[in-house]
């Protein structure tokens, strides 16, 4: 095999793992919130808010176990969501190190036609480094999603025990509801209002 064709297989390699290096991010922000209520926004990754100030941060969530700390539901999830957000980070970091680690097997191409023998066995070695990289940037990903989930399920625990009534675990206090104002009472079902004539309604005259 020659040298021109493993390097092209390691740049597809590569221009493969770059496709899925995608990005997004939401176009729109609540208005009308509550005053504990947590909302969420995505830009790369989740971004929790109460009011205007950032709560936690994904893939991390630190600091949520703290803001819902009142409801039972709530702070277990957001534990799970904390918990299994630093094992993403971390098998997340150590891919990214293997992943690159293993771009050290292409240096073996220098001795193709030097030592054949050394070339295969650090490319072996690249590609090794590279599959685990490969496979930790795997269990990263599935416990980005767990803690997505709980995290999501933290905040939807935690708003309708608390956030969306205008309160927070650190001043539980219910404001009163406001709302439109009500309308006039309808009159029952098959009676006609009766009709008033405004003379009769007039004042008399003084005499």
């Amino acid at each position: 095999m020659s040298s021109q064709t493993l390097q092209t297989l390691f740049a597809c390699a590569l221009g493969a793992s770059l496709l899925g290096c995608t990005s997004g991010s939401t176009s729109y922000f609540p208005r009308m919130v509550a005053r504990g209520e947590l909302t969420l926004r995505y830009d790369n990754g989740f971004t929790i808010y109460g009011g205007n100030r950032v709560v936690a941060e994904g893939y991390g969530y630190e600091g949520l176990s703290d803001y819902v700390a009142c409801v039972p539901e709530a702070a277990s999830h957001a534990k799970s969501a904390e918990s299994r957000g630093q094992t993403a980070i971390t098998l997340s970091t150590l891919g990214v190190v293997f992943g690159l680690s293993g771009m050290g097997g292409l240096g073996g191409l220098y001795f193709i036609e030097r030592d054949p023998a050394v070339m295969w066995a650090m490319l072996g070695g690249g590609v090794a480094l590279a599959v685990t990289g490969v496979v930790l940037g795997g269990l990263s990903r599935g416990a980005k999603e767990d803690a997505h989930g709980h995290a999501l399920d933290a905040v939807n625990y935690y708003n309708d025990a608390v956030g969306s009534f205008g309160a927070t675990c650190e001043d539980l206090t219910y404001p009163a509801p406001a709302g439109p104002a009500q309308a006039a009472p309808a009159a029952p079902s098959g009676q006609v209002p009766r009709y008033t004539d405004p003379a009769e309604q007039a004042p008399e005259p003084p005499p």
